[in-house]
């Protein structure tokens, strides 16, 4: 299964990565890649003109449950380059 990247727009919020060490996700715009064979969920969080601002490596499935709580918006139909 190919990897797959959708954009999110995340609100500031602390979570722990896949190392076990709490971290703040800051606020924003951010593409976030999922499967691929890759064992977490990489999260680049974009700055002005796409620049790559800040990169997190999430465990599987929390990007949805931040999802599901509010803390993170998907995107739909956004052309990632």
């Amino acid at each position: 299964m190919p990897a797959r990247t959708e954009r999110y727009r995340f609100t500031p919020w602390e979570i722990e990565d896949v190392n076990g060490i709490s971290r703040k996700l800051p606020g924003g715009y951010a593409n976030v890649t999922h499967g691929g064979g890759m064992k977490y969920d990489q999260v680049v969080f974009l700055g002005p003109d796409n620049t790559i601002r800040e990169e997190f490596h999430l465990k599987r499935g929390h990007v949805r449950k931040l999802e599901q709580f509010g803390f993170a918006i998907h995107i739909p139909d956004t052309k990632i380059e």
